[in-house]
């Protein structure tokens, strides 16, 4: 049994699952599309690794702003095109994290970074299909997300909010950076080379960042997500502290 310490309420859990199930209807096709239906939101590029990534900030000013930061992270998109085959390009066809951010209506300060090479023109020197498939967690990426999100969150209260591979990567840097307050995640990918076995494609080099802290932790699974089964994802979760695990039925 987890323990549950986030503090959450329930609504919030669900809520947040909900509007990733959500993902389901027709989306705008690119980013651009996105920022026109949501002209709070401001587009800056960054680099992860010596990699082009794309970082949002919402900019409209709200009525009674928090010191608490906000960050949500994108999943791996269209890492593979089909089993075992690198795409062409990573950018997600249903990009949940965004959604999740765009939805946030809370008076915290918004962040949403993308992945390395999505939302980015391709051709690019720098993306090749290593980039999204092998080298998608290595220790270089996870230190290069530190320092990003470092820099954003300023030291204030943050909550990081990861999708699928996202998860992974708020995981690592919630426990590496001490002003992180909480980590919440949805389908999460928390062990990329179990979940990479199932699914019969090549393991990754996954690096680890040196954990400061064990910030309070909310994990939801959509109990018949055949992507990251929660009885996998679940399991990553049985000996950590301050983890409040929860399966959704649709």
């Amino acid at each position: 049994m987890l323990h549950n310490s986030y503090g959450l309420k329930k609504r919030g859990c669900f809520a947040l699952l909900g509007l990733a199930l959500a993902a389901c209807a027709p989306q705008p096709h690119s980013l651009t599309d996105w920022l026109v239906l949501q002209p709070n939101w401001q587009r800056t590029e960054a680099q992860v690794a010596g990699l082009p990534l794309v970082v949002l900030q919402r900019t409209a000013p709200v009525a009674e702003p928090s010191k608490l930061t906000r960050i949500y992270l994108e999943g791996d998109g269209s890492a593979y095109s089909v089993q075992g085959v690198a795409s062409a390009n990573p950018t997600p066809k249903t990009p949940v994290g965004l959604q999740l951010a765009l939805a946030d209506d809370s008076v915290a300060a918004l962040y949403y970074i993308g992945r390395p090479c999505q939302w980015v023109a391709l051709p690019h020197p720098q993306c090749t299909p290593e980039v999204w498939t092998k080298q998608r967690f290595t220790q270089d990426i996870l230190e290069g997300y530190q320092a990003l999100i470092a820099s954003l969150a300023a030291g204030q209260p943050t909550e990081l909010v990861g999708f699928s591979g996202g998860a992974f990567i708020a995981l690592q840097i919630g426990q590496a950076l001490p002003n992180v307050k909480g980590i919440r995640t949805v389908a999460g990918n928390l062990n990329p080379n179990r979940i990479n076995a199932h699914h019969r494609v090549p393991a990754l080099k996954v690096g680890a960042l040196p954990p400061t802290h064990v910030p309070p932790l909310l994990a939801v699974w959509g109990a018949t997500d055949n992507t990251i089964p929660p009885q996998l994802g679940d399991a990553t979760l049985t000996h950590r502290a301050c983890a409040t695990s929860r399966i959704v039925h649709q």
